[in-house]
């Protein structure tokens, strides 16, 4: 059984949907919706011994565990999916620091779990003005536009008319290969995108390996984070498909 966490309760599943449905559907998977960000589940494994299955909300998301059973033998894999928080309280130092940690412990879906990080949130999957778009490799977010509370406002005024309110992966609104092909264009975007943060190169990398997410973070500090305090928006989902399907 696969299980994937998600900071959010609405736009992580919205999206997931159709992954689900499109990638997914032979497997026996679970969902939590945590409803809170990275910070706070590094202090909720902090609190009880890194160990991840106190730290979600499980009761509270219909996952209960039978009586007798080690919660970690029934997941075979578990992925993680939240947002950077670029506009965290805690500052942006700590919260590289905890990100770092939490991106090392969370390196291998079949142990710990792995996670994925999105720049600078979630709504970055819909920062599109056409599929594909020949510009997306340059787009960035401010920490303040983060602060002041406008990126998700700002990515659905930016979206192109398909992508607003996810639309363009929406199984319920277009035809099945429809949503098909939107999702090649997205992950070949988003992968391009990450192998040129890393490479210089905006094309697709040799290896899957390549754009790990230790690396990516890694270049997203080196690059932006630490010169001009903005990310490249990026989004995890295409990523995960990249990676996940054979």
């Amino acid at each position: 059984m696969i299980l994937f966490v998600f900071e959010g309760g609405k736009g992580e599943p919205t999206i997931f949907d159709s992954i689900e449905k499109l990638f997914l559907s032979g497997e026996e998977l679970r969902v939590v919706k945590c409803g809170f960000d990275l910070p706070t589940l590094y202090s909720n494994l902090k609190k009880t011994g890194e160990d991840l299955f106190r730290s979600l909300p499980l009761k509270e998301n219909g996952i209960t565990i039978p009586e007798g059973k080690r919660t970690d033998t029934i997941f075979s894999q578990i992925f993680l999916f939240f947002d950077y928080d670029f506009q965290n309280r805690l500052g942006v130092q700590r919260l590289n620091q905890i990100l770092d940690e939490m991106l090392e412990f969370f390196n291998d879906e079949t142990e710990n779990g792995k996670l994925y990080i999105n720049y600078p949130m979630v709504e970055s999957l819909k920062y599109t003005k056409e599929l594909p778009d020949g510009h997306y490799y340059e787009y960035v977010a401010t920490r303040q536009e983060c602060v002041e509370h406008k990126f998700k406002e700002n990515a659905e005024l930016f979206a192109y008319a398909m992508a607003k309110g996810y639309r363009f992966i929406n199984l319920s609104k277009i035809d099945k290969s429809d949503v098909l092909s939107n999702w090649e264009y997205l992950k070949l975007q988003n992968v391009m995108k990450a192998n040129f943060l890393l490479t210089g190169n905006n094309e697709m990398p040799e290896r899957k390996d390549v754009i790990n997410q230790a690396a990516i973070f890694d270049a997203q500090k080196k690059d932006f984070v630490d010169k001009t305090m903005s990310v490249a928006i990026l989004n995890s989902f295409p990523l995960f498909l990249y990676e996940y399907l054979k």
